[in-house]
Order: C-alpha cells, then structure tokens, then sequence
C-alpha cells in the first residue's frame, strides 16, 4: 500500500467514525427528548398505541401499490441527497441527514419500548427485518457517495477513497456506484414491500 493509498484509508476511516459518533450522540438526544416530552410526543391515539396496534391485526395491504409507494420514498430521498451533493450544502445536507436518522431512531425506539416494554422491542426489529439489512448499508453507500461527489465539486483533493484515471474514468466509476447503490435499494423496497408485511403480520398476533 503507497502512501496516497494509505492516506485515504485513514481518511475514509476517520470520516466514517465521525458519523458514526454524530449518529450515536443524536440517537441520545433523540431518547432524551422522548423521555422529557413523552406526553406531548407520544399521546394515547399516536404512535405505537393499543388501537393502532390493533389496526395492524386486521389491515390488509395491497403489496404492489405498498411497493410503489416505498419504492417513491426511498428513491425520492435518495435523489434529494444526490441533487443536494452538486451543491454547495451537500455535506451540510449529509451531517443534518445523518443527525435526524439519529434521532428519529432513539425517539422510535424509546416510543416502542415506553408503550409496550419488549413485545414493542420486538415489534419494531421485525418492522425492519429483512430490508432493512440492505437498506442501511446503502444508506451508508449513498451517504460516502454524495460525500465524494461534494468534496470532488467544492473541495478538490478531500476524497473518502483514492480516484485514478481519466476524468471520464472517474465519472464511469461514479456512475457504476450509484448504481450500485439504486439496485441494493430497490431490492430492500421489494422485501419492504412484500415480505415484511408478512413478518409483521404473525409479530402482531402477541399484543
């Protein structure tokens, strides 16, 4: 490994650990705040209440119409964060990206937990179970691409990973990763979509 090679590694591993710790402290703020406001934030008719539980028993979802709206989401988010990445604010919009994940997480998770102690625990792991073992990971993906499309515009020369070739070179590789990264999504949305439903389904069947 040159020195450049070794330059970008660490590189990469430092960037990535500060997101890592930027998720975490605002996985805290987020548990913080709902246990702080728990009135106010998780009220009786709200998320993870008895009836919307029990609605869950008995809805019936239309899979393909359920796969169009996820996939619209997913895609739709992801799209937002590639515009916002030619941008000046790109790396702005990937540190606020990844502090509102944050928090929405350890708000969720305390919601779930607050309601209905494990059994909540447990309805909300199987309410990522399959895809969300792909979906974060392209997250990730799409997160360390939109950081170097960003850097590679506004700040030459402060890449994650090393780029070597010719311009079109670059931009073929570019696009290849992005693809990369729809395809992974677009498979976590079908799972999302139609075998999800299936494990939540039988989860609901304990409350």
């Amino acid at each position: 490994m040159n020195r450049l090679t070794r330059n970008h590694t660490f590189g990469q591993k430092d960037i990535y650990l500060s997101w890592f710790y930027l998720f975490i402290g605002s996985f805290l703020a987020g548990v913080f705040i709902m246990n702080m406001g728990n009135e106010a934030l998780l009220p009786e008719n709200g998320l993870f209440s008895a009836s919307s539980v029990n609605r869950l028993k008995y809805i019936e979802i239309d899979n393909n119409r359920f796969f169009q709206y996820v996939l619209k989401h997913r895609m739709g988010e992801g799209a937002v964060l590639i515009l916002l990445s030619s941008t000046g604010i790109g790396v702005l919009s990937i540190y606020a990206c990844i502090i509102f994940e944050g928090m929405l997480t350890g708000m969720t998770i305390t919601a779930a937990i607050m309601r209905f102690g494990v059994k909540g625990l447990l309805l909300l792991l199987g309410g990522m179970f399959p895809h969300q073992l792909l979906l974060i990971p392209a997250a990730i993906m799409l997160l360390g691409w939109c950081y170097e499309n960003c850097s590679r515009e506004h700040n030459q020369g402060e890449y994650i990973s090393a780029y070597y070739g010719s311009r079109k070179q670059r931009f073929l590789r570019q696009g290849i990763g992005l693809l990369w990264i729809m395809t992974v999504i677009l498979i976590g949305c079908i799972l999302e979509s139609y075998v999800n439903p299936i494990l939540i389904s039988d989860l609901v069947k304990i409350f």
